[in-house]
C-alpha cells in the first residue's frame, strides 16, 4: 500500500464531473485542501465543459482520458463516474499504482465487486467505499444504542426515504438499464441497506417487491428479519413524497432519525408525555463552562469520509469503510432482485365490470 508523510497532502484525481463531484466532492476536496490534508492534481470528464469547469474551480489539470489522470501523480483516485464503469477505472488506478474511494454503489453487480476487491488486495492498494452515511453523528449513535441497550434491545425498525426525483444528473444514466442495473433501490437504498447491514447484521429473512416491470424500479418495499427478532421495514420511492424518516422502536423509547439530519434524533420515553428534539454535540465536560461544539452535518459527515480515506494513506491502514463494506450492500441488493415481486399498485386493478 502507498503511504504519505504526516505533512504532505495527498495528491488526488477526480474521475468524473457529473453531478455528485459538483455538489459533494468538489466542496470537500476545497475544504481539505484548504487545510492541507490533500491537493487535487487533476480532474477527468469526457465532457470538454464539465472538465474545464471543474478544473478551474480545483485548481487541477482538465484530463480527457482515466490514463491522462492517473498519470498526474496522483495517490488516490475518487471514482465517481456511472456504476458500469466502476471496475475497469477502479483496476487501471489499482494498476498505476493509486488507492481508490469508489462513490457508490460499489459496482453494478456483485461479481465486479468482489473483482474489484480482489484486485485491490492483489494490487496491496486500498478500496474504500463511498458510504458517506455512516459518519453521520446520528447513525453513528444509533448504532450505539443498538449496541449498549439503554432503552432495552431494538424491536422495530421502520424506514421511508425519497420523493419525487430532483437529482441534476448530468446525463440519463439514472434510467437507462445499460447504464445503471437497478432504480431507486440501487440508488439511494444502497445508503440504507449499507446502514441496516452495519446496525443490525445479516438479514435472517426478506421479502421484496418493486415497480420495475422490466424496467428500472421507482419505488420497492423490503421487509425483513433481522438478528434478535429484530423486524425491518423499508420503503423506497423516486416519484411520491415519503415521511424520509427512520424510527426505532426500543424496549422502552422511540427513536425518529429524520433523512440527512446528521446531527439530530428526537427520542420519546414510553409514557413519558413529550419527545426530546436534540442536536448531538461533544461531551459536557465534568464541569461546564458552556455549550460543547455540534456534531458534523450531512456536509461535514461527507467531508469527514474523505478525509478518513486521507488517514489511512498517511497512517497505512485500512479505511473505516471498505470495499468489502460496499459488496456487502450490492450483493444485498442482487439478492433483493433476485427474489422480486411485483409491488402492489391498486390504482392499476382492473375497473369493476358494470352490473
Amino acid at each position: 500500500m502507498t503511504t504519505s508523510t504526516a505533512s504532505s497532502p495527498i495528491p488526488v484525481v477526480l474521475v468524473g464531473c457529473g453531478a455528485v463531484s459538483r455538489l459533494f466532492y468538489v466542496p470537500a476536496l476545497r475544504e481539505l485542501a484548504r487545510h492541507g490534508i490533500l491537493r487535487t492534481n487533476a480532474v477527468v470528464d469526457p465532457s470538454a465543459n464539465a472538465r474545464e469547469s471543474l478544473g478551474t474551480e480545483l485548481q487541477a489539470k482538465p484530463c480527457a482520458t482515466l490514463a491522462e489522470g492517473l498519470a498526474s501523480g496522483a495517490r488516490l483516485a475518487i471514482i465517481a463516474t456511472p456504476p458500469k464503469f466502476h471496475r475497469e477505472q477502479t483496476e487501471a488506478a489499482f494498476a498505476a499504482g493509486l488507492d481508490v474511494l469508489c462513490e457508490k454503489p460499489l459496482a453494478s453487480n456483485s461479481a465486479e465487486g468482489a473483482a474489484m476487491v480482489a484486485a485491490g488486495a492483489r494490487s496491496g492498494q486500498r478500496l474504500a467505499a463511498g458510504h458517506y452515511k455512516r459518519f453521520m453523528p446520528a447513525h453513528r449513535a444509533i448504532k450505539l444504542l443498538i449496541e449498549r441497550q439503554p432503552f432495552g434491545p431494538l424491536r422495530e425498525v421502520t424506514l421511508t426515504e425519497g420523493g419525487r426525483f430532483g437529482w441534476p444528473a448530468a446525463t440519463d444514466s439514472f434510467f437507462r438499464k445499460e447504464q445503471t442495473p437497478g432504480g431507486v433501490l440501487l440508488d439511494i437504498g444502497v445508503h440504507v441497506l449499507d446502514l441496516l447491514l452495519w446496525w443490525l447484521g445479516e438479514p435472517d429473512r426478506f421479502t421484496y417487491a418493486d415497480d420495475a416491470e422490466g424496467g428500472l424500479e421507482a419505488n420497492c418495499q423490503f421487509n425483513a428479519e433481522f438478528p434478535n427478532n429484530v423486524q425491518v421495514s423499508l420503503r423506497l420511492s423516486r416519484d411520491w413524497p415519503t415521511p424520509n424518516c427512520y424510527v426505532f422502536r426500543f424496549e422502552r423509547a422511540t427513536i425518529h432519525a429524520r433523512v440527512n439530519a446528521s446531527n439530530h434524533l428526537e427520542l420519546t420515553l414510553d409514557g413519558f408525555p413529550m419527545t426530546f428534539a436534540a442536536e448531538l454535540r461533544d461531551p459536557l465536560p465534568p464541569v461546564p463552562t458552556g455549550p460543547t461544539a455540534a456534531l458534523e452535518t450531512n456536509p461535514q459527515a461527507f467531508i469527514a469520509q474523505l478525509a478518513d480515506v486521507c488517514a489511512a494513506i498517511r497512517e497505512n491502514r485500512s479505511p473505516f469503510i471498505t470495499g468489502a463494506d460496499g459488496l456487502r450492500a450490492i450483493t444485498l441488493i442482487e439478492k433483493c432482485y433476485q427474489a422480486r415481486q411485483p409491488l402492489t399498485q391498486p390504482w392499476l386493478a382492473p375497473l369493476p365490470k358494470a352490473l
